[in-house]
């Protein structure tokens, strides 16, 4: 008898953002300009996650959401490789693409046209990778390393210099650490349970702040919300 996957597709509210990426691809093979736009989830993630952590990756980037709403329906759901969430494989993936980017749009420098089919194979490439890897592991595995996402992580505020209104996840003592449910739908195969009762709630750096670990626990233990754990625990 087979043995049941541990992570699993959880359907996530909201806007289809999928259709922008979509619509990017075609429109920008035929326009290759529109291929600068790219720029604005180049940014974004980064600029989001000063104050919001990977807020942007999790909520607003157009192929997360395909991840998300398409690809978990049909993905196998295993675990993400570890090796692609180390440092050293992370900060390999941020200089090998950007370095790429740089050689590529040194040659088309001062051609619109040019510099956008740049950005827009970057975005179709990248895009083919993480299909690919959503058939083979899970669907967020791209995002375990994805250069902006890296970045964005090591701008995410961390322990002792949070942001007033940052939310994180909130895990009080009546989580008893055996379903594990809030696992088993995080999108990036995070423990969120491993932060019961921590005052400062999850501050994992690729903790997506999509709620899913909220409402994919039966009993509704974990909060996200700013603060600290005992305002959560007054609020239950």
């Amino acid at each position: 008898m087979a043995r049941k996957r541990f992570f699993r597709h959880f359907p996530r509210k909201g806007y289809p953002l999928y259709w922008i990426l979509i619509a990017y691809l075609i429109v920008g093979y035929f326009y290759p300009v529109v291929g600068m736009l790219a720029l604005i989830c180049m940014i974004a993630p980064v600029s989001f996650a000063v104050k919001k952590g990977r807020w942007w990756c999790g909520n607003a980037c157009p192929r997360g959401s395909l991840y998300d709403r398409v690809l978990s329906k049909y993905s196998p759901h295993r675990p993400i490789p570890e090796f692609v969430r180390t440092k050293g494989f992370r900060i390999f993936m941020v200089l090998f693409i950007f370095t790429m980017f740089g050689l590529q749009m040194h040659g088309a420098w001062g051609d619109w046209n040019a510099a956008g089919r740049v950005f827009w194979n970057i975005i179709l490439a990248t895009t083919i990778v993480g299909v690919i890897l959503s058939f083979i592991y899970a669907p967020r595995t791209w995002c375990s390393f994805c250069p902006m996402g890296t970045l964005s992580a090591w701008v995410t505020p961390r322990s002792g210099r949070l942001p007033k209104d940052y939310m994180r996840i909130y895990v009080d003592d009546r989580c008893t650490t055996r379903c594990k449910l809030c696992s088993a739908v995080c999108p990036m195969q995070l423990k969120p349970f491993d932060s019961k009762n921590h005052a400062e709630g999850l501050l994992h750096p690729d903790c997506l702040k999509c709620g899913r670990c909220v409402e994919g626990c039966p009993l509704k233990v974990p909060a996200m919300t700013s603060g600290e754990m005992n305002k959560v625990a007054s609020e239950a």
